[in-house]
């Protein structure tokens, strides 16, 4: 039974975008170019333009009213690559895992690409993610190439693999 609701963020929910936000960079260092030490600075504008930008929808996941998982969809402003979109940030708390959440953020996100007019999109995840990339392979996506050595933390570095997929 589905106990929770997909829908998409706006500026009203920086605060609990923040929230999340700040909680998946300290608990998956490794799986985000950004850092907890850089975003826990940034003022509330920041965080406010972030949920306001046309070309960025960033869906949620809420028990209760509770944000309990993220998935951001960035579009591509460019003329001649518009037809090509990001998801970056997919996110679901540990205790919320493995209920389908990460699934239904996922296939929201896919929709408003491709209702937006979306062609192809592109992720990265880190190469040692295999429940990350198994989700992705189910969506078919495919790996393209690995980018590596792309974090480093405490002289460790991490992988990413490139995936893309054509809608």
């Amino acid at each position: 039974m589905k106990n929770y609701d997909i829908r998409e963020l706006d500026k009203s929910n920086y605060l609990d975008y923040r929230k999340i936000r700040l909680e998946l960079l300290l608990d998956n260092k490794e799986s985000f170019g950004s850092s907890f030490e850089e975003e826990s600075l940034f003022n509330d504008e920041i965080w406010i333009d972030r949920l306001s930008k046309s070309n960025v929808n960033t869906i949620g996941a809420f028990v209760d009213d509770e944000l309990i998982g993220i998935v951001v969809l960035v579009k591509n402003v460019r003329k001649k690559m518009k037809h090509i979109a990001n998801i970056n940030s997919m996110y679901v708390q540990p205790a919320f895992r493995n209920q389908g959440i990460a699934y239904d953020l996922l296939k929201y996100a896919l929709n408003i690409a491709k209702n937006d007019g979306v062609e192809r999109l592109n992720l990265s995840v880190v190469v040692s993610n295999s429940n990350a990339i198994k989700l992705y392979q189910k969506f078919g996506f495919i790996k393209y190439g690995i980018e590596p050595d792309t974090i480093k933390i405490d002289n460790n570095y991490y992988s990413l693999d490139l995936m893309s997929k054509e809608i």
